[in-house]
């Protein structure tokens, strides 16, 4: 066997790639100091499997790459190859040549190649053991092995001697050997520990085991039955699910039909009361016509009877004023007549008077004559006093007439105001009569106005109630479909939550016998109250925290855990109140987070708990710190010098220490704290879906009444409308007669006027002719007396003449009562002829009326119409009237059938409503069946899969035949019911016995083995010893005669023997060195020069390479202490191996270099990295300066 070469890249100061060939013979390796040619000596111990970095002068493994120089930077890796021939196979591999491969990565990895084949060191280290080539052998030889054999204690030293003599394969085998038996021991101790322990456990076991199987048994009977009832159930639910989905389908078909054909009845009643709007704007319309043509033809009738009345009236007027005109006119007549004759006699008068008072004249002048005027003057106041007292007769006989004519008229005044009061009463009563019908008309009109209105308004309100009676309808379904699917969710987490589901067993386990251990407060999760918008980060903040159960104090902890030890059912951890401790961050820390904008909270203070509580939420998150979002938690992170866990609140997690968590959270099932979270929150929702579901009830309730009532009141509103048309043609018709009637009366009425016009002025003419005549009467008396008394006067101054003048007063007498006779007959005449005159210009005043009446009877006959006239337009008024009326009843006989049409179709839209609310009611019915027989069956599917991992195809393979869902149900009842009566069943007790009676048996089989195993193993120590003395003692008496013969030639002389230390016990033996160089006494080594314990070590190794040769040597200096001489004799002891060792020397000793087959010479031209060149002999010299 040869080693042909090495290569490393890398290795130390080998930067680069190198590669050094060996040949046989010797081959050196020289260079100046520090140059790196010893690391060729650690490169191939390395190779070769060393594993302490100090043999190799470094601190740890990774010192041994390039660490980089001023020029180079580090590289990352190191490699070593050894290369070596094994035609012989000399190693135990069947390969001609073996290259052996070791790489170190400065992260830390390692590799190990055989033949580029990986390998384990160990592999590497066995190949070569107990060949003398191994990291540790005597083929590997350096100056601190030369100081190790020298300097170490005899029983130290016995290490080299073992590797000569081959036993350190039997010493490893041996020392296995040890480290089995006392791993036997030690495993017999367990065991039998073990067995003790399973033997007290196993009849326990065994009974719990037979229950446990018996609850396997039933539980797989209720699992056949139970799979059998929920898939039988979701078949039925299926089914039932088909059919209300075809109701659904179909409801929704019909009810969609039903609708559109609602809509077009809904448009033709639309247009039916359209029609019928306007079919009343006609009939209101022809009712208006009919009412103006019913007014028209009352007033033409009324016009025409008061025309005839006045005809009548008038024609009665006329005659009475043409029989007045008559009279007056004969009465003229005859007065003017009478006038005349008189006015004859009174001119007759007159002369007679005019002669007979041309006499008096004469006499007067000759009684002037002879009273020189007085007596005239005396005889003209009598004269004009006696015509004066004639006047006041006429006065007084014209007042007499006038009184009369007087009484005539207020006697026709007094009976017109008579027949005017009552006409005028009459008049008053027919007018409060009109006023009172037309109030009456205009308030029926009026209520008809605001009925109509009312109507109109109360059917819009209906249409708008019915509407959201529908919207309140369908509203009011959806909550109950809301309500089932809540409930429905609310049971599902409500059974999980009974069942603590999703909580480790031993938590589980515990919080279901709260009842058996007292003090048992709760899991944390259930305790705490969390913001929805915290529970993504308070979940991960409270991790496996969430699970802890509080306890009251630390003895209900400890009766829990033994709990669970007893009923091997998990485990769990507890916080008790009285020793938890509360964590808290430092106020500085706290005042820095808080300054921070990603600051959220510290978790602590997001929870509500019971105050008690505190502690354990202090301890469990009062240093767990609340980030935005997760750049936030890194920054807040190296605020607190990653000392503290921040969580951010999407659920990113920087851990004390600077790790990091993250990533999308799986949307599975519900977690525990989200769980309870929902379960308050499904709570709160149902609670305010039945509130919301009761208020639409009310609603849907008073809607139905409101609806109900509407249409009532609908219907009453119509009712009292058509009632109030009827009263309004009645009182049009009475309002019309009661206007005919007034104008009657106020015709009548002007006719009195005109009458009592005409006697007033009459009577105020007389009254003031009267007025006249009486003041004139008055007047003359006042005259009369004062002329008596001048005439008085006048007679007593008259008394001187009686004589002449008697004689001429008896003629002027006589003639004076002749003339006075005359001018009382003249008076008289003159009165009649007056009074006369008077009665004419009243009798012609009176003609003049009556013509003037008469005239204006004419008038009023030739204005008026003609009963022909008003025939015609009365015929032809009640014509249109008729026509109308016909019309009016064709509009109402066409309104009754419309209403009654409409009637009918708003009956029909009623029904399709009705028809249509029932469909929608089935409809919703079916809706919240699907979403109730969804939820049971998806709760059955869930419970499929959730209990037995089976879907629904699966499960229906599972249905029994033969069996109904009742016996089914029956039967998972006693089975479910039988289960509980088991008790709390401990399910690992069957695999638990089994397997506790498998190990005991196998237990039992594995100590009998180990008994034998320690035997056995006695016996191959035993036989090791025996082989190990066998060898090393043959090895020892070898060598010790081989070092006798080498030192005599190394040192020229002298002698040296090896000494057991305990010869009796060969396997401990130290080995001390007894050397006695030429000319000195014979002493312990130790007590020698440093060149000759040198030389002595060196003699002692050659002994040993003669006693088992090596295909290699390797020499690191092994000479540096020697002198020349010695290494000139080192060195040519060395060529004595040449034919079966091959040297590899390293040295800077000339001595050595000379003797060398092959020189290499190691630089460091480069600072810091070595490189091998080739070195002439020649050149040997100037490297090693």
């Amino acid at each position: 066997m040869l080693l042909k070469k090495l290569e490393m890249n890398g290795f130390k100061s080998f930067a680069d790639k190198v590669t050094v060939d060996f040949v046989p013979g010797m081959t050196a390796v020289v260079g100046p100091n520090g140059s790196g040619k010893s690391n060729i000596t650690e490169a191939i111990r390395w190779v070769l499997g060393e594993q302490s970095a100090k043999s190799l002068r470094g601190g740890r493994m990774g010192d041994v790459i390039f660490a980089g120089s001023d020029s180079r930077k580090p590289i990352n890796f190191a490699e070593v190859s050894l290369v070596l021939e094994n035609e012989d196979h000399f190693l135990p591999l069947d390969y001609s040549e073996i290259a052996i491969t070791r790489r170190i990565y400065r992260n830390g990895d390692s590799e190990f190649l055989i033949n580029h084949e990986q390998c384990r060191l160990k592999d590497i280290v066995e190949l070569f053991m107990d060949s003398g080539l191994g990291r540790e052998s005597f083929s590997i030889i350096s100056q601190g092995k030369i100081d190790e054999i020298l300097n170490s204690k005899p029983e130290e030293r016995r290490t080299i001697f073992e590797e000569a003599a081959g036993v350190l394969k039997y010493k490893q085998r041996k020392k296995q050997a040890e480290q089995k038996l006392t791993e036997t021991e030690e495993n017999l101790n367990r065991v039998q520990d073990i067995l003790y322990e399973l033997e007290g456990q196993l009849e326990p076991l065994e009974m719990q085991a037979s229950i446990a199987k018996d609850y396997l048994f039933q539980k797989e009977e209720l699992e056949k039955y139970e799979v059998s009832l929920l898939a039988t159930e979701i078949g039925g639910l299926e089914t039932k699910l088909e059919k209300e989905r075809d109701d659904f389908a179909a409801n929704s078909q019909a009810l969609f039909k039903l609708r559109e054909k609602i809509r077009e009845e809904e448009q033709h009643v639309t247009e039916q009361k359209r029609s019928l709007t306007e079919l009343d704007e006609k009939i209101d319309a022809n009712q208006q016509k009919l009412l103006q043509l019913a007014q028209s033809l009352e007033k033409l009738e009324g016009e025409r009877n008061l025309q005839l009345e006045r005809k009548k009236h008038s024609s009665e007027t006329e005659q009475t004023h043409q029989e007045t005109l008559t009279a007056t006119t004969a009465k003229i007549t005859q007065l003017e007549a009478e006038r005349k004759q008189l006015l004859e006699e009174k001119l007759e008068k007159e002369t007679k008077l005019e002669l007979a008072d041309r006499q008096r004249k004469a006499y007067e002048r000759n009684l002037a004559e002879l009273d020189n005027i007085t007596e005239d003057t005396i005889e003209n106041k009598k004269s004009d006093y006696i015509e004066l007292k004639h006047r006041q007769t006429t006065i007084h006989n014209d007042v007499g007439y006038i009184d009369r004519q007087l009484k005539q008229i207020d006697a026709r005044l007094t009976r017109l105001e008579q027949e005017n009061g009552d006409s005028s009463k009459e008049r008053i009563a027919r007018q409060e009569e009109i006023e009172a019908t037309e109030n009456t008309l205009a308030s029926i009109r009026k209520q008809l106005e605001e009925q109509l209105t009312t109507y109109e308004t109360n059917k819009k309100e209906l249409t708008a109630a019915e509407q959201s009676l529908a919207q309140e309808e369908g509203a009011l379904y959806k909550h109950y479909q809301a309500i089932e699917q809540v409930k429905a969710r609310k049971e599902t987490l409500a059974e999980l939550a009974d069942d603590y589901a999703g909580f480790f067993q031993g938590v589980r386990e515990v919080l279901k016998a709260k009842t058996e251990i007292p003090g048992i407060i709760g899991a944390l999760v259930e305790l705490v109250t969390i913001p929805e918008h915290y529970q993504t980060a308070m979940e991960i903040a409270l991790n496996n925290n969430a699970q802890h159960i509080v306890t009251k104090d630390e003895r209900v902890a400890r009766e829990a855990i033994q709990y669970l030890k007893t009923k091997r059912a998990g485990r769990a951890t507890f916080l008790p109140l009285t020793t938890i401790q509360p964590r808290e961050l430092p106020a500085g820390t706290l005042k820095q987070l808080e300054a921070h904008p990603a600051f959220e909270a510290v978790a602590s203070q997001i929870v509500t708990h019971d105050p008690s509580l505190a502690p354990v939420i202090q301890n469990a998150l009062g240093t767990t710190i609340l980030a935005k979002d997760l750049k936030g938690a890194n920054e807040l992170a190296k605020l607190v010098h990653y000392r503290y866990r921040i969580v951010s609140l999407a659920g990113d997690v920087v851990n004390a220490g600077g790790s990091m968590t993250g990533g999308a959270t799986t949307k599975g099932r519900s977690s525990i704290l989200t769980r309870k979270n929902e379960l308050e929150q499904l709570e709160s929702q149902l609670k305010s879906l039945q509130q919301q579901t009761s208020q639409f009830e009310s609603s849907v309730a008073a809607g139905k009444v409101n609806v109900q009532t509407k249409r009532e009141q609908l219907e009453e509103i119509r009712s009292t409308g058509e009632k109030l048309r009827i009263q309004e043609q009645e009182w049009t018709s009475k309002f019309s007669s009661g206007r005919e009637n007034l104008e009657r009366q106020n015709h009548q009425l002007k006719i009195y006027d005109y009458e009592k016009a005409d006697n007033l002025k009459e009577k105020n003419e007389l009254e003031a002719r009267k007025q006249a005549l009486l003041t004139e009467e008055a007047t003359n008396e006042r005259l009369l007396v004062e002329m008596n008394e001048a005439i008085e006067t006048m007679l007593a101054d008259s008394k001187i003449q009686d004589s002449k003048r008697t004689e001429v007063l008896h003629l002027l007498a006589d003639l004076k009562e002749t003339i006075t006779a005359q001018k009382v007959e003249l008076g008289y005449t003159s009165a009649e002829e007056a009074r006369l005159t008077d009665q004419l210009n009243e009798l012609y005043q009176q003609k003049q009326a009556a013509e003037d009446r008469l005239e204006s009877i004419q008038t009023i006959r030739s204005e008026s119409r003609t009963e022909e006239e008003y025939t015609q337009l009365i015929e032809q008024t009640r014509t249109d009237k008729a026509t109308c009326e016909t019309a009016a009843k064709q509009l109402r006989e066409k309104r009754i059938a419309l209403q009654e049409s409409l009637t009918k179709q708003e009956e029909t839209l009623q029904q399709k409503n009705e028809q249509s609310q029932y469909y929608s009611e089935q409809r919703n019915k079916a809706e919240v069946a699907i979403s109730r027989y969804e939820v049971d069956m998806q709760s059955r599917i869930n419970r499929l899969q959730e209990a037995y991992e089976l879907d629904f195809e699966q499960a229906k393979e599972n249905i029994l035949p033969d069996v109904d869902q009742e016996q089914l149900r029956s039967k998972v009842r006693l089975l479910k019911r039988s289960i509980d009566e088991l008790g709390v069943v401990n399910l690992g007790a069957i695999e638990e016995f089994e397997r506790i009676e498998e190990r005991f048996q196998f237990l039992n089989g594995q100590q009998e083995d180990l008994l034998a195993a320690k035997e056995t193993l006695f016996d191959v120590m035993g036989e090791m010893d025996e082989e190990m003395k066998i060898r090393f003692e043959a090895s020892f008496e070898a060598i010790q005669t081989e070092f006798a013969i080498v030192f005599p030639e190394l040192f020229g002389g002298g002698e040296a023997k090896l000494v057991l230390t305990e010869p009796e016990n060969l396997l401990t033996t130290g080995i001390d060195i007894i050397v006695q160089p030429p000319g000195k006494k014979l002493q312990n080594l130790s007590l020698r020069s440093g060149g000759e314990r040198a030389l002595t070590a060196i003699a002692l190794l050659f002994a040993i390479i003669r006693v088992r040769p090596v295909p290699f040597c390797i020499l690191d200096e092994v000479e540096a202490a020697l002198d020349e001489a010695n290494v000139i004799r080192f060195s040519r002891y060395l060529k004595q191996f040449e034919s079966d060792t091959q040297f590899i020397v390293i040295t800077h000793r000339k001595g050595t270099m000379e003797e060398a087959d092959v020189l290499y010479g190691v630089t460091m031209q480069e600072s810091g990295v070595s490189k091998l060149v080739s070195v002439r002999l020649e050149e040997t010299e100037e490297l090693v300066k």
